[in-house]
Formats: structure tokens, C-alpha cells, sequence
């Protein structure tokens, strides 16, 4: 009884202390894992910020909610599906970024963490190296 009430307290003191934020504090562009050089990008090992949330091969998400977390985090959460096939039915994902600096961050979910660091577009493959990030909202 004890420890439950204690996972309370402490959940009810995570919540206070969440702070809803307008961006995750990195660079925008094309991310990748950092055991992967930028020269060997694939769907699996990239993604795009556009300085509201991730693009990821695959997903489509909308309605991204940021919030400040009290360690200094990010948590996004936003509503996804799966494109391939027929697709999949909205289901809410929650994403937490710790941001070491404005080129790198980890990406934590219920599937496990990655980290990443910023890629020039110049140094990625094709179709990445030569895709008008504009129309992503990429300036």
C-alpha cells in the first residue's frame, strides 16, 4: 500500500512539473543513428525534424502535444499509423528525447532508446542527399 502510494505522489509530481514546450531544442534536418554513418542512411536508421516533430519512414503522425519534462527531457505525443498496406487505425505515441546538444538526442519509447546526431543533407544518400526539405517545413 505503501509503494502505491508513493507511485501517486510521484506521478502526481512528474505531471506538476511538465511544462508544455513548442519545439524539442535541436537543429532542423535529417538525423541519424549514431552507429551509422550519414553515408549509409536507410528508412531504418533515419528521420527528419522539422522543427515540430520526427519524421519516421512509414508513419504518418499529426497533433504532435511537447512537453518539458522536470530532467530536462522532451515527451512528444502524437497520434500515428502505420502506411504501409491499408494502413493501421490513430494510435497515441509517446516519444521521450533527452537533448545532450542542438546536433544530437536519444529517442526513448516502449520499444527500446536510439541515439542520433545531425546529418548534412549533402552527406546523406540518395533520395536524401537531393529532397527539397522545404516542403517538409525545412528551411
Amino acid at each position: 500500500m505503501r509503494n502505491m502510494a508513493m507511485l501517486a505522489v510521484a506521478t502526481i509530481l512528474s505531471a506538476a512539473t511538465a511544462a508544455r514546450a513548442d519545439s524539442v531544442p535541436v537543429e532542423r534536418g535529417y538525423y541519424v543513428r549514431s552507429d551509422t554513418p550519414c553515408q549509409q542512411a536507410s528508412n531504418a536508421t533515419i528521420t527528419l525534424f522539422n522543427g515540430i516533430s520526427f519524421g519516421n519512414a512509414h508513419l504518418e503522425c499529426r497533433k504532435p502535444a511537447i512537453q518539458k519534462l522536470a530532467d530536462g527531457s522532451f515527451q512528444i505525443t502524437e497520434h500515428c499509423r502505420d502506411t504501409q498496406g491499408r494502413g493501421g487505425p490513430w494510435t497515441a505515441l509517446t516519444t521521450t528525447y533527452a537533448v545532450p546538444s542542438r546536433t544530437e538526442f536519444m529517442r526513448m519509447t516502449p520499444y527500446g532508446k536510439a541515439s542520433f546526431r545531425y546529418c548534412k543533407q549533402s552527406d546523406l544518400p540518395e533520395p536524401w542527399s537531393t529532397t527539397d526539405l522545404g516542403s517538409y517545413g525545412v528551411k
